[in-house]
């Protein structure tokens, strides 16, 4: 019948818009799907609940509320809900679907996470809860079911909000579905008390503890057992989880109050993952496919096999630190306590691990919609605190105190000395000497080393000491004037000094050479500006004004300002020889050195001979005087000639061009 719905619902469209097309997951509280979102265009994960939960009207108004509240959270690291609804009876989400399945998977793979990758993947489940937490917001059921991955391998937490919604839903879940559950539950949670944002940081310190060891930390053959394991005291991590021991440690403290916060873990697993070689990258495969067996039924590959202990729960393997115990299957009323003892159950989103085929059976509780849980919830809680005291009675396990005698030292490099003296204070150790060190690696005032090292075991009330960085070490300023100005840049900023440039005229430097530079010498601190002044080559010369001197002054001003004069001479009426009639530059306009001047000089006016014209007719002395460049002056006729037979001034005389000749004929 369960395999018979899976099948009748492939191929289904919800809400007109969203086509069922591969189961992908099996679920507690629903099924997932791979569907195509048809507005859009994109794969989507839907999760139909179960229809048993459509009567609980409180169910739905709380499934609505907390729906809309997980679809406002829009992190990275935090699956996103894109919409919700109800088809017919059943209510559904439509969530963001991602490829690379879950941790669950992973780990079922026999796979374990490195030291690094740890760090890694913890730090982003931390950053999606300390975002989800800023806003009020508590998850109440991380397991490694609902970390899932992209296809890059990167983590998302799923199911926000629907443990909180399921919690209070008047209805049984079938038996042994929360063994998974229960496996991750806060102390807290294991006494049905309130949970709270610890919780959630308590789970997830479960979860990396089994990722690195491939087992959790408590043991026992019943649910009971194993959750009455986790109320005695705060958990000793095992030295085999190195630089994450004392994180997991506070991590996993038997008081709430007692553990980090998801916002100061983020900090601690920031300075972690810097201080960590980078991790390799997780080879994540993808969702379990859904096929169909010898019986022509739909199974998941590798879908959990359901058991009555607290051995093999949410699919973790049985080590010697988790037994299956023998006679597991003769024990089934021992698989309801989970339903009894944690109060907010979550579905197994995208859950599907290597194993046999499991038959579920669903049911509804014969309790009212109003009914928030079964009658002898009280009885087996009372039960439950007779067990514990007994416990309490008969000697606590001396481990348990362990952790009252001794303590882990933080990690504090690369915080600052009054922020590592907190975190060493609250250690409940002591800050031993504080000394100085030049550091390369770790920021001035910052703490560079600590002794004894982070993570070492000791006595509470020890000395750490601490070693604070003064920065790197000064460095020697190179030898720079006459280098290119390119090289002595290139040179300062590979010792970590910072150049600064101006510039400078200069008569001797090539153009862009290092003239001086400030420090010359000697040792400065990293970081210390370095001024560089640079030749711009000459100075630009102020052209002289040279109209109306000497020719011999002209040359004597171009000289000593090293420009090149170029000069030539021409007649004039109104300069005297020798004197610069005019400049090609304008005077006061400024060129380089070595530019070219020109000058015209005047050669003083233009002399021409008279010419003879005495015989000649007074026409042919007028052509003769124009073509010497002199005009015909007065005339003068004596009885009436035209004869030439003087000229004033005479022939051979040397007049201005242009000059006036007066001609007497008779």
């Amino acid at each position: 019948m369960y395999t018979a719905r899976l099948q009748e619902n492939i191929g289904k469209i919800l809400h007109g818009r969203y086509t069922l097309v591969a189961a992908i997951g099996q679920g507690a509280s629903g099924d997932v799907y791979l569907a195509q979102d048809l507005s859009l265009g994109r794969k989507v994960a839907i999760k139909l609940l179960h229809s048993s939960l459509a009567g609980d009207t409180f169910f739905l108004k709380r499934f609505q509320s907390e729906a809309k509240s997980a679809a406002s959270l829009n992190h990275p690291n935090i699956m996103r809900v894109f919409d919700w609804g109800e088809s017919g009876s059943t209510p559904y989400l439509v969530l963001e679907y991602l490829a690379g399945g879950s941790l669950r998977e992973y780990l079922n793979t026999g796979e374990l996470l490195t030291e690094s990758q740890a760090a890694s993947l913890m730090l982003q489940v931390a950053q999606g809860l300390s975002y989800a937490h800023g806003r009020g917001y508590v998850h109440r059921d991380i397991k490694p079911a609902n970390l899932l991955f992209d296809d890059e391998a990167r983590i998302r937490i799923a199911d926000f909000g629907l443990a909180r919604a399921l919690s209070e839903a008047a209805w049984t879940e079938p038996i042994g579905t929360l063994m998974g559950t229960a496996r991750y539950a806060s102390p807290e949670q294991a006494l049905a008390k309130e949970s709270d944002r610890s919780s959630d940081v308590y789970s997830l310190g479960l979860v990396m503890h089994e990722a690195l060891l491939g087992y959790l930390p408590f043991t026992g053959d019943t649910t009971v057992s194993l959750l009455m394991a986790r109320i005695h005291g705060d958990v000793s991590v095992p030295a085999e989880t190195g630089a994450l021991q004392p994180i997991l440690e506070s991590c996993l403290k038997l008081s709430s109050t007692d553990r980090i916060t998801s916002m100061d873990l983020v900090s601690q697993l920031e300075k972690l993952v810097r201080f960590l070689d980078p991790p390799t990258p997780l080879k994540v495969t993808g969702p379990s496919p859904m096929i169909t067996d010898e019986n022509g039924d739909l199974t998941e590959v590798g879908e959990i096999p359901m058991v009555s202990s607290g051995a093999a729960l949410d699919g973790a393997a049985a080590s010697k630190d988790n037994p299956v115990p023998e006679n597991a299957a003769s024990t089934p009323e021992l698989a309801v306590v989970p339903d009894l003892l944690a109060p907010r159950p979550a579905p197994k989103t995208h859950e599907m691990v290597p194993g046999p085929k499991t038959t579920r059976v669903h049911g509804t509780s014969s309790k009212p919609p109003g009914s928030r849980r079964p009658f002898w919830f009280a009885l087996t809680a009372l039960i439950l605190l007779v067990l514990i005291a007994a416990v309490s009675l008969a000697g606590i396990p001396s481990k348990v105190y362990s952790s009252v005698f001794t303590t882990k030292v933080p990690l504090v490099v690369g915080d600052t000395l009054a922020v590592a003296e907190g975190s060493i204070t609250s250690s409940h150790l002591k800050v031993g000497t504080i000394s100085a060190a030049f550091s390369s690696a770790v920021k001035k005032g910052e703490v560079s080393s600590e002794t004894p090292k982070y993570g070492t075991s000791l006595p509470r009330g020890k000395l750490v000491n601490l070693v604070v960085s003064k920065g790197p070490a000064p460095v020697e300023v190179p030898a720079l004037v006459g280098l290119p100005v390119t090289d002595a840049e290139n040179k300062l900023k590979s010792i970590g000094l910072v150049p600064v440039i101006q510039k400078s005229y200069s008569e001797t430097a090539p153009l862009n050479q290092v003239m001086s530079a400030s420090p010359s010498s000697g040792l400065q601190d990293v970081g210390t500006k370095i001024t560089l002044t640079i030749s711009q080559g000459p100075a630009p010369r102020q052209v002289p004004n040279l109209v109306g001197e000497s020719e011999q002054t002209a040359l004597a001003q171009l000289k000593a300002l090293e420009l090149v004069s170029s000069e030539s001479k021409a007649y004039s009426t109104t300069v005297p020889a020798g004197t610069v009639i005019s400049q090609t530059q304008t005077a006061g306009s400024m060129v380089q050195r070595g530019s070219t001047v020109a000058f015209v000089v005047s050669k003083g006016p233009q002399m021409v001979t008279v010419p003879n014209v005495v015989g000649d007719t007074l026409q042919q002395a007028e052509a003769t005087l124009n073509q010497a460049g002199l005009t015909v002056g007065s005339v003068y006729t004596y009885f009436g000639s035209n004869t030439v037979v003087a000229t004033s001034p005479r022939s051979g005389t040397s007049v201005q061009i242009g000059s006036p000749v007066a001609i007497v004929t008779g």
